[in-house]
């Protein structure tokens, strides 16, 4: 490959220019840059302020929810309270009838043990009646005994003797009988009275426990009452959030309107921004093919042997059979599953590895002022890169981004002109991203690669001379 020879005119103050017009380029990268992170942290402040609106929104349907709950429940209440006011006379009514019927219950325990008492009462006089009929059985057989010793004189007396007698047979007969029947019903008494007397004390808990219900369904009543009062203060209170909740929208809606308008006038800086930094570039390009700038045309020299034995060892390879120019010109950019930043894969990526990346690190060393030295396609592919920069993934989207840059899709408005360029080089100013967040500010000159007559890309040698 023929490349362009450059010319070391004798420098005089135009020195002075050319570096001028190289830290012109460089300041109008490192601005835009700085624009580009502030262009960034506005996009990102707009997300947040859309993901601030959403749950502002939110709030807002919830608060709406609140309340209508609110609204519901204090209708509950209203309708529990009337429903209770309505039942508590009928409860009350009931209560007053059952507390009537254990009064029964006490009267009729009362009877019955006074009705126990009146049998005891006559079990005694019945015992009473039996000792007189046995006293008057005995009188009657002493009469008897008497009337035989009087004879003829004495047998009417014997004759009313025998009938006494008689009647205190009947009287003592009626007496047993009559203590058989109480000693029964004395019985049949002692088991009501338990029974009752039992029910007494049952009636006595159900008196408390009626007390307790009516005294439990007052206190739901003023429960209830509560309650409606606490949904009133909710509603109250939910209406001043709803209120204030407007207000933030507001406020959020003036600043969305201040932010997008900040935003648009900071995007068409970085518009002219980028657009001075092309036209400085392409200064700086100028400067140095011109050969006004002695210490860049250095590095492009180094630039161009570098590619040179790039373009010499691969169209080596391929005459050897070890690399083919399928492989060499695949554009089949296959994603590497989870990479972030993404990488991806082509046919090229392992025989680039073993043998572009060891000359790529040679020459990277061979001068400290290098950053950064790479082969990139049409594409902005990179199949290898530095070994520094070619480390394995780990996860963590910052040291990715800084240490794992093989197979990255590199491709800003600079490389497209790059590209589309038909120069033996061209030289350009941009940043170079480091772990994603920071960046530095290269010089970067680009070599054609080409291959048999086929433009592959280019080799890039980034440098800075601070």
């Amino acid at each position: 490959m023929k490349h362009q020879a450059i010319s070391q005119p004798q420098f005089t103050d135009i020195d002075g220019i050319s570096r001028l017009c190289g830290d012109v380029t460089v300041g109008c990268s490192d601005v835009a840059g700085v624009v580009q992170r502030v262009i960034d942290s506005f996009g990102k402040l707009h997300r947040e302020h859309e993901s601030l609106k959403t749950t502002v929104n939110e709030l807002e349907e919830d608060q709406k929810l609140v309340t209508d709950a609110c609204d519901e429940s204090r209708l509950l209440s209203e309708r529990a309270l009337e429903r209770l006011e309505a039942g508590r006379s009928h409860i009350g009514a009931s209560l007053s009838q059952i507390s009537n019927l254990l009064e029964a219950v006490q009267a009729l325990t009362m009877h019955v043990t006074g009705f126990a008492a009146a049998m005891e009462q006559v079990k005694r006089t019945s015992q009473e009646i039996e000792e007189i009929a046995d006293n008057t059985n005995i009188l009657a057989l002493n009469a008897t005994i008497e009337a035989h010793r009087a004879g003829e004189a004495g047998r009417t007396f014997s004759i009313v003797a025998n009938e006494v007698k008689s009647l205190a047979g009947d009287a003592h007969r009626a007496s047993k009988e009559i203590t058989r029947t109480i000693e029964a019903l004395e019985g049949e008494a002692e088991q009501v009275i338990a029974k009752i007397s039992s029910g007494a004390e049952d009636s006595a808990a159900a008196r408390k426990q009626v007390s307790q219900i009516e005294q439990t369904i007052n206190e739901v009543c003023d429960l209830i009452g509560e309650v409606d009062g606490q949904n009133d203060q909710i509603v109250r209170n939910s209406s001043k959030i709803g209120e204030h909740v407007h207000k933030v929208q507001g406020v959020l809606g003036g600043f969305s309107n201040v932010v997008f308008d900040n935003e648009e006038h900071l995007q068409k800086a970085h518009d002219r921004i980028e657009s001075l930094e092309m036209t400085a570039s392409g200064m700086f390009d100028a400067l140095v093919k011109a050969g006004l700038s002695p210490v860049d045309s250095a590095m492009v020299e180094k630039a161009q042997a570098n590619a040179i034995e790039i373009i010499s060892a691969t169209e080596k390879a391929i005459a050897n059979g070890e690399i083919s120019p399928a492989a060499l010109f695949d554009t089949d950019y296959r994603e590497i599953p989870g990479s972030n930043p993404k990488r991806y894969r082509t046919a090229l990526n392992d025989w680039a590895d073993k043998v572009w990346q060891p000359m790529l690190d040679r020459f990277a060393a061979a001068d400290g002022r290098v950053v950064a030295s790479a082969c990139t396609d049409m594409n902005g592919f990179l199949p290898t890169h530095l070994s520094k920069h070619s480390k394995k993934p780990t996860g963590d989207v910052a040291y990715d981004t800084e240490h794992c840059r093989n197979g990255r899709m590199m491709l800003g408005p600079i490389d497209q002109h790059a590209k589309l360029s038909a120069d033996p080089y061209m030289m350009a100013v941009y940043r170079h991203e480091g772990d994603g967040k920071a960046y530095r500010v290269v010089r970067n000159v680009y070599v054609p690669i080409t291959i048999d007559g086929r433009r592959w890309g280019d080799l890039e040698l980034a440098y800075c001379l601070e």
